[in-house]
C-alpha cells in the first residue's frame, strides 16, 4: 500500500524540473524571441527530435500550467513556465561564463557543452561558479544572466541588418549558439564588447559593410543580411 502511495505520489509530478522539460521550456523562449511564434515544428527542430514527441511534451506542460496554447499550433509560456525557464537559463549562462574562464573553452565553442549538462548540476554548485567567476552579469554570447529571483535585464539594442548607414555602436549579443557561425564571426573580430560601425549597405536585402574596432586595430569586412540580422548593436 505504502507503495503504491509512493508511486501514486511521484507520478503526480513527472515533469516538474527535469532537465528534458527545462530544456523544452528554455528553447521556447529563444524561439519566441528569434521567431516570435512558436510552433511545434520549430520545437522539434531545436531539441532534434520527432514532432510527435514535442507534441506529447507540449500536452503534458499544457497540463502542468507551464504552457499555453496560443493560435492553432502555437505555444506561449505562462508565469510559471517563464519562471523556470529562467533558473535554466541562469545555470546555463552562469556554466557557460564557467567554462571559459576554468577550462579554456571559447565563446563560440562552449554552448553545447553547457546545455548538455547545466540542468544537472546543483543551485549551491551554480552559486559557487556565480561567486567565482566575478558574479557575471551577462554569458559569453552577450545575453544578459537572470537574477536569481528570475528576473532579466531588458537591454535595448538593434539587429545590424536593420541598422541605417554611418551608425555605431557596441556588439551586444549574437543571437545563434550555431559553433560554425560564431567561429566564424570570431575570425573577424565580431564578438560582444566590440566596436562596429555600418558603413555601407547594399540596396535590396543587399550585404553590408561594416568597420571593427578592437583596440588600435581596424578592420572592414563584408556581411550578408542573413548573418547581419543575428548581430545585436547596443
Amino acid at each position: 500500500m505504502s507503495g503504491t502511495a509512493k508511486r501514486s505520489t511521484k507520478s503526480q509530478n513527472p515533469t516538474k524540473t527535469t532537465p528534458v522539460v527545462m530544456d523544452f521550456l528554455v528553447e521556447t523562449i529563444a524561439i519566441s524571441q528569434d521567431e516570435g511564434r512558436v510552433s511545434l515544428r520549430a520545437l522539434a527542430d531545436r531539441l532534434e527530435v520527432s514532432p510527435p514527441a514535442v507534441s506529447r511534451m507540449a500536452q503534458r506542460l499544457v497540463r502542468r500550467g507551464f504552457l499555453k496554447r496560443e493560435g492553432a499550433c502555437g505555444l506561449a509560456l505562462t508565469d510559471s513556465g517563464q519562471s523556470l525557464a529562467n533558473q535554466a537559463i541562469r545555470k546555463r549562462r552562469i556554466y557557460e561564463v564557467f567554462l571559459i574562464q576554468t577550462l579554456g573553452y571559447k565563446w563560440y565553442d562552449v554552448y553545447p557543452v553547457a546545455s548538455a549538462s547545466s540542468n544537472h548540476i546543483t543551485d549551491d554548485v551554480i552559486g559557487r561558479m556565480f561567486v567565482q567567476t566575478g558574479s557575471p552579469d551577462r554569458c559569453p554570447h552577450g545575453d544578459p544572466i537572470p537574477t536569481p529571483d528570475g528576473k532579466i535585464e531588458e537591454i535595448e539594442c538593434a539587429q545590424l541588418s536593420r541598422l541605417t548607414e554611418g551608425a555605431t555602436g557596441v556588439l551586444s549579443r549574437v543571437s545563434s549558439h550555431d559553433t560554425e557561425m560564431l567561429r566564424y564571426l570570431d575570425s573577424l573580430n565580431l564578438r560582444p564588447g566590440v566596436p562596429v560601425e555600418l558603413i555601407a549597405r547594399a540596396p535590396f536585402g543587399g550585404p553590408l559593410r561594416v568597420r571593427v574596432t578592437n583596440g588600435s586595430f581596424q578592420d572592414q569586412h563584408i556581411i550578408g543580411a542573413e548573418l547581419a540580422a543575428k548581430i545585436w548593436i547596443e
